[in-house]
């Protein structure tokens, strides 16, 4: 198949043509063969900024300026259009900053990505900032030398403000009698420095003596050296004895026992344990003055109705029965009227009936008895009820005891 000449032209123009704007395009930076996606950024200002300005990441140009154009007809912002590679994956939270390039002020866009999970899309628009030029950044560099060389300055003219003050009239003329008076001082020791001379002079005898005798005195030393080494080496072994006593560990084991003993009998006065509660609890007692009472009673009714207790006949004509007298019925009411409590604590000092101490027990009774406090929970005349309050108790109060309560006669 053959081509006119006419139709051979024509190609050759248009791939020239083609080829003129790919070559012009390629020149302003813009790749037609290669893929791109388009980002956008706002900025207030673009510093000299321009078309075709290189769009780095960390120094390495992946893209360039498209077109910058204001976003309104106001201009209150612009909005720079610029290309990048596809091969590269921006965050969303990714900063597209205005930088010097160079020395000579060319602008530049350095991408700093950020950390952001999810990645832009072609056409979405980044956060734009701008760096401070280089007078911008060495003022700022400049600003606390500035700050710091005023403040020196300021703190020079208070000091010589202050040496000014000082150093005065007056305080010249202090000085110069003061350095008067060093000098009359200076004559004055010199004058004593020569009375001194004349005094060991005419005491020269006198000193000679003193070497003398203190000569005479090491010399005894010397002689009765084994004396005093004897005297040294017996209170060396004085010195071991006493360490071998080991007075430490004797005071320290008596001051234990001491403390031993405080500690047994606080607890004795504040009625803990068998002797505290034997010092201090009146239950005892009571118990006696009962069984005392119901003694004599018995050898009472021994005495009076000794039949009662002893029976002695020849014919055993059947079992004889007695009633119960007036006096032992009104104690066997009494015993039926006995209750028993159990006593957690005992005390100098009244206590409230709210107070934690008792852990959110209720129904606390309170008794006032030979000068203490006596605070007790439970009341019942079955013994094996209170036998278990007690045992239930003693988990919060270790010390509690039951007591008996008798009535009134």
């Amino acid at each position: 198949m053959k081509f006119s000449k006419d139709t051979i032209i024509g190609l050759v123009v248009v791939g020239t043509i083609v080829i003129l704007i790919w070559g012009i395009n390629f020149l302003k930076g813009f790749n037609m063969l290669s893929s791109e996606k388009t980002f956008c950024a706002k900025y207030e200002r673009v510093d000299g900024l321009k078309n075709s300005s290189p769009v780095t990441l960390r120094g390495f140009k992946i893209g360039q300026i498209k077109s910058i154009r204001f976003s309104d007809a106001i201009g209150s912002n612009l909005i720079v259009e610029f290309s990048i590679s596809d091969e590269f994956q921006i965050p969303s939270n990714t900063d597209a900053r205005i930088i010097s390039s160079d020395i000579m002020g060319s602008k530049e866009i350095k991408l700093v990505l950020g950390n952001s999970k999810k990645m832009l899309q072609s056409g979405d628009t980044l956060t734009g900032s701008i760096e401070g030029d280089l007078k911008e950044q060495v003022s700022m560099q400049m600003l606390p030398l500035k700050r710091k060389a005023e403040n020196l300055m300021s703190s020079v003219d208070s000091v010589l403000s202050v040496i000014q003050y000082i150093f005065n009239k007056d305080t010249r003329e202090n000085l110069t009698k003061s350095f008067s008076s060093i000098e009359h001082t200076f004559q004055k020791l010199e004058n004593t420095s020569g009375t001194l001379d004349t005094i060991v002079s005419s005491q020269k005898s006198h000193m000679e003596n003193i070497i003398s005798n203190v000569d005479s005195i090491t010399g005894n030393l010397k002689n009765n050296n084994k004396n005093i080494t004897n005297i040294l080496r017996n209170f060396s072994s004085i010195s071991d004895s006493l360490s071998a006593a080991d007075i430490t560990q004797t005071i320290n084991n008596a001051k234990s026992a001491l403390q031993q003993s405080n500690e047994i009998i606080e607890k004795i006065n504040s009625g803990k344990g068998s002797m505290g509660m034997l010092i201090n609890n009146d239950t005892l007692y009571m118990n006696l003055e009962a069984a005392s009472n119901s003694l004599t009673n018995l050898l009472i009714d021994l005495k009076n109705n000794p039949k009662k207790y002893m029976h002695f006949s020849l014919f055993d004509t059947g079992k004889t029965v007695y009633m119960n007298s007036d006096k032992t019925k009104k104690k066997k009411d009494k015993e039926e009227k006995i209750a028993y409590q159990v006593q957690i604590m005992s005390v100098d000092k009244q206590i409230p009936l709210q107070d934690a101490s008792f852990k959110g027990y209720k129904n606390i009774n309170e008794v006032y008895y030979n000068g203490r406090y006596k605070y007790t929970v439970g009341n019942t005349k079955n013994y094996k009820e209170i036998i278990r309050k007690l045992k239930k108790v003693k988990e919060d109060f270790p010390d509690a005891y039951i007591i008996k309560i008798t009535p009134e006669n």
